[in-house]
Parts: C-alpha cells; structure tokens; sequence
C-alpha cells in the first residue's frame, strides 16, 4: 500500500457540507484499505483549537481580502487556501514523510504541482468540472461581479487544464464530469469515485397522513451559488407554500440573508440541527433544486438513505442510479418544480413508492467501497515508486 499525502483547503471536520463530506469519507476509505495517509489543510476559523490529530498538519486560517485574491494570478478559490506557509508544509512533508504520492483534494490546493513535479506523481480528486460551474455563474451575475466572476472563469480554466494535463491521474464524481474532461483533451486516466455514505441507513419507514406536510431542503449557505440555488427552489416552492406546504431549510448553522428571510416569513431556516434523523422524519418530501454547480450532492444521500422522497432538478441527481418518475421526480424549471411538489405532496401512496423505490436502488451502494477506484490508481501510480524504497 502506498503512503499518501493528502493536500485539503481547510481541516475537515466537521463534515459539514457536501465538499467536507466527500473529501472526509474518501480519505478515511482510503486508510481503511491499508494506505498510509497524513493530510494538510487549514483551520476553518482564526479561534479554532490549536491542537490536531497526529495524521494532519495544520495551518492558521487564512482570509485575503477579496481586492488581492482579484489582483492574483490564481482563482480566487485557490488564493483563499494557498501562500508561502502552505508551501512550506507541502515542502516538510515531502522530506519528512516521504510520501509514494500527493493527492490534490480539490482544485483549491493544485498549486502544489509545480513543488511536486519530478519529485512524486500525483492526482488531481476533482469535486467539479470547476470551469463548468463558474461558467453556469456567469450569465446571472450583472456589473462588477460579472466582470469579477468572467476574469475569474478564465483563471480557473487555465489552472484547472494544467491539472487535467500534468497530474499522473484525475479522480471524478460523476460520469458528466469525465466525459467533460475528455472533451478538454485530458489524456490522463481518470476514475469515476462515487461517495461513500456514512450517515443513518434507515431499513424501514412508512408516510402516512400524520406525517407533517413538510418539505425539507438542505443548503449550507457558505457560497453564493448555493444561495442562488437555494431562492430559486424557494421561487419555484412559493405556489406549494400557499396552499400551505411547510418547508424547512436545513442551513448548517450559516444564517441566509436577512432580505431572503424576510421574503419567505413562513420558511424554516435551522441552523444546526442535534437529531437530523428525527428532522427528516418529519418531512414528506426532500428537493434538491441546484441549477448553478455540478458535481455529486450528497444531501440527495440523506434524502434517499433516510427514505424521504426525492425531487430534484434535472441536472442535481448526476451519478445517482435512479430513474424519473419511477425512484425520484425530476423538475426542468422552477415552475415544474412547484408543479410537481403541490401534486405530490398529499398522494402518500406515491410518496411511498418513491422513497421505498430509491432505497431499494442504492441499498447496497456508496459503501466504502466506492474508493476502490481511486484506490486502484493510487497503486498503478505508485507500483514503481514503492518497490524502490
């Protein structure tokens, strides 16, 4: 088995979000099959603890001001994590630990590839065709943030295509995104990593007319595009909330917007919630409406795994096994969207066979198993390497 270093943005726990859970369960497969792992990344918050498990080093937190992530040659995303101290980490542990080969977890730490060339291999473990979701931004932006975000669209191409052409490999979410970098002249293998799922995997439940008339979303309110996402499933709900359909968002602990909350009084914005199991109990319905992004979204595995009937926009169940209208319902639009929750919401045999359909599809899927894979390349990368030293 090989030793890995395994380069994040930030620590990654708690996992909190999509992009924690995701790189948190791939690393912890990843040592369950016998690699060796120590990882780098920062703090979250400037008052975090200093202390660190053994297998991580960690960085102070970082937050350049938005003027000198503009001025930088690289994307924002990268200028938010990376500096001369990250460097100097990436520098110690390639002397002290050695490592068979360096895993970029996530676009934001592929800085790290000029310090690695010529001295161990890496891979590129992509969350997003990154030049795909920015390019979805765009269009919806007007003024000085259009013009920050098209300046920023081209950096992340440019830094994006490197990794897609000088890594030893690349890692993908879904099946959208190799194909996506295939088109962009990758010659590179890639490997398709679905997620493992380690929350609650309910065997049983049944809706019945005593469960509330609720819907539940799940958006960690940490980026703008997951705002965006967000108030447009809420523009798109607003019929289903007239004829008084409760939904609750499930935020994470970050607070929206105060003109969004004010816009949508009936709304239920919970921050931290201590037993999501029995939250998502109580709901008959769970959207994941996300035009701007791609990529995986794991929530739809909270929905599925806890049996709560799955809506979703056409382009938000990537990857996942599931077939419209049969094991989840699909929206193309906003309106649709309203249109088939309103439909649905009081029709508990169909509420019913969806969630029963979805669960039975992935039952024995997104396991630890799902980074066999990447497992597998790492080895392929590495056979040479580690029967040398």
């Amino acid at each position: 088995m090989a030793r890995i270093l395994w380069l994040s943005g930030e620590y990654l726990e708690p996992a909190d979000s999509g992009l924690y859970r995701y790189s948190l369960d791939m690393l912890n497969a990843l040592r369950e099959m016998g690699h060796e792992v120590h990882a780098i990344g920062r703090r979250r918050q400037p008052d975090a603890p200093e202390t660190a498990p053994a297998d991580w080093t960690l960085l102070p937190c970082r937050r350049p001001p938005m003027w000198r992530k503009m001025l930088h040659v690289h994307p924002v995303k990268v200028v938010e994590v990376w500096d001369s101290e990250y460097e100097d980490a990436v520098d110690a542990a390639l002397t002290d630990f050695e490592p068979h080969i360096v895993l970029f977890d996530h676009l934001r730490v592929g800085a790290a590839l000029d310090q690695c060339r010529g001295r161990v291999p890496t891979v590129y473990v992509s969350q997003n065709d990154e030049t795909a979701v920015k390019q979805k931004m765009v269009p919806a932006a007007t003024g000085i943030r259009k013009a920050a975000l098209w300046v920023d669209l081209k950096k992340i191409e440019r830094f994006e295509n490197r990794l897609l052409s000088e890594c030893d490999g690349v890692s993908a979410i879904s099946v959208a995104d190799i194909e996506s970098f295939g088109e962009r002249g990758s010659k590179l293998p890639i490997v398709h990593t679905l997620p493992s799922y380690r929350g609650t995997r309910r065997q049983e439940r049944a809706i019945t007319a005593a469960t509330p008339r609720r819907v539940a979303m799940i958006s960690t309110l940490y980026w703008g595009a997951k705002i965006d996402n967000m108030v447009m499933a809420l523009r798109g709900l607003q019929p289903a909330i007239d004829a008084g359909v409760e939904v609750v968002v499930f935020t994470g602990g970050y607070q929206p917007p105060a003109e969004i909350a004010e816009r949508y009084p009936s709304v239920a914005f919970e921050g931290f919630v201590e037993d999501f199991d029995a939250a998502l109990a109580d709901c008959r319905v769970g959207v994941v409406y996300e035009p701007v992004g791609g990529g995986f979204k794991m929530k739809t595995l909270d929905f599925i795994f806890h049996r709560v009937p799955l809506v979703t926009g056409s382009t938000s169940a990537a990857s996942l096994p599931l077939t419209p209208g049969d094991s989840v319902e699909q929206a193309s639009s906003e309106e649709e969207l309203g249109r088939v929750v309103t439909a649905m919401i009081d029709d508990i045999d169909r509420l019913n066979s969806l969630q029963e359909a979805a669960f039975s599809t992935c039952r024995n899927l997104f396991t630890s198993e799902s980074a066999r894979a990447l497992s597998d390349l790492v080895e392929r990368i590495t056979a040479d390497t580690r029967a040398s030293r």
